[in-house]
């Protein structure tokens, strides 16, 4: 979310952060402990402006009286949540007296820089026609953001209205009403030395959500170098595989099988059903750049994770190796780790650096920040 809404003006920030349980849920759990401190941390990390909670104090009566406070009932008590935040505020304190305002970004991490491409038209319009209930459009996204978050890539998430050429590589998940402009200006951007990844589902309509009147996704078969011969959708609980090298990843949502062209390199294959050993995935250069489709939508978006390095390694970019939830961010001369995974994760560091908040392992619900070097 923070990468969703600090592009449109610049400034963003939390509104309501919880200081603990809340009331709302089916099942209110306590957060892990950490989890607030870190999610304050993760929101400076990510280039927040501010954070706002709710609410200062437990309510004694009314129809939120289990929400949680910064303080407890007896309106002076910190609560536990409370006394994360007072932590994240001391933190970030710290943090000042290390301030650079003439910190440049690291180029490794320049080098990854994503623009992820969203479209709600895309997502309503897809809404309207799942074709399978194993679909989940938001699920697919975060297959991919994730993957780059695991490559340590900083993402900006943008519309059409934005500008393509600043971002080494640009991610159009599911984005599956397309316009011949916009095609032009993806092969443009890719031809000016991009690296375009395109997924299942793409290009499958026009703006007005109407199937083309020619072959399926006829305005990006030129750009993909692959025609799309057909698409399957598994029924459950049968899944599909794919397989690269000695890998096999499954699959059951979505399968575009790919027919490519002379010079299209095949990334990844189906190995089961009808179609075995058809294309799943291709990669294909293009002046400067290269343009890469994804077609399947795997279960746990493994193959996405691997097929991103891959595209990123190709591209001279050499991503990092963060285990998926891992988060790794630079601002203002400073990496901020945080770890929403259940398992304690080694901060990319030289061994001798310098922690100013937390350690090189950080638990689950955890933060770390040092200075960039």
């Amino acid at each position: 979310m923070h990468d969703l809404m600090r592009p449109i003006t610049g400034i963003s920030g939390l509104m309501e952060l919880q200081p603990g349980q809340v009331n709302w849920g089916d099942y209110n759990p306590w957060p892990l402990p950490g989890a607030i401190h870190m999610w304050i941390l993760r929101a400076f990390g990510s280039g927040g402006n501010f954070v706002c909670t709710y609410r200062f104090r437990q309510p004694l009566y009314g129809s939120e009286m289990y929400h949680k406070g910064l303080v407890e009932t007896d309106g002076v008590t910190p609560s536990p949540g409370g006394r994360e935040y007072a932590q994240a505020m001391a933190d970030i304190v710290k943090l000042r007296q290390q301030y650079n305002p003439n910190a440049r970004e690291p180029e490794t991490y320049s080098s990854r820089r994503t623009g992820f491409l969203i479209s709600f038209d895309n997502r309503w319009d897809i809404q309207n026609h799942l074709q399978t209930k194993r679909w989940d459009t938001e699920a697919h996204w975060m297959r991919y953001y994730r993957a780059l978050k695991s490559a340590m890539a900083p993402v900006d998430v943008i519309t059409e209205n934005s500008e393509f050429d600043k971002y080494p590589f640009l991610v159009a998940p599911a984005y599956q009403l397309v316009s011949q402009e916009l095609v032009k200006r993806w092969e443009q951007y890719v031809r000016n030395g991009g690296h375009l990844i395109l997924t299942s589902r793409t290009g499958q309509k026009d703006t007005r959500g109407h199937l083309w009147e020619g072959p399926w996704a006829e305005p990006i078969l030129g750009l993909i170098g692959a025609k799309i011969a057909r698409y399957d959708v598994l029924p459950p609980p049968i899944t599909g595989h794919i397989q690269v090298r000695n890998r096999s990843y499954a699959w059951g949502s979505w399968g575009d099988i790919l027919d490519p062209n002379d010079g299209t390199e095949v990334l990844a294959r189906y190995s089961d059903q009808f179609y075995k050993d058809s294309a799943a995935a291709v990669t294909r250069k293009l002046g400067k750049g290269t343009v890469s489709y994804v077609g399947v939508d795997t279960e746990t978006g493994d193959l996405e994770r691997d097929l991103v390095h891959q595209i990123f390694s190709t591209a001279g970019a050499a991503p990092a190796s963060l285990a998926p939830d891992f988060l790794v961010e630079w601002r203002d001369g400073f990496w901020v780790a945080t770890n929403f995974t259940g398992h304690a994760q080694t901060i990319p560091a030289p061994p001798n650096q310098t922690l100013l908040v937390g350690e090189r392992e950080v638990v689950p619900g955890g933060a770390a920040i040092w200075v960039a070097k």
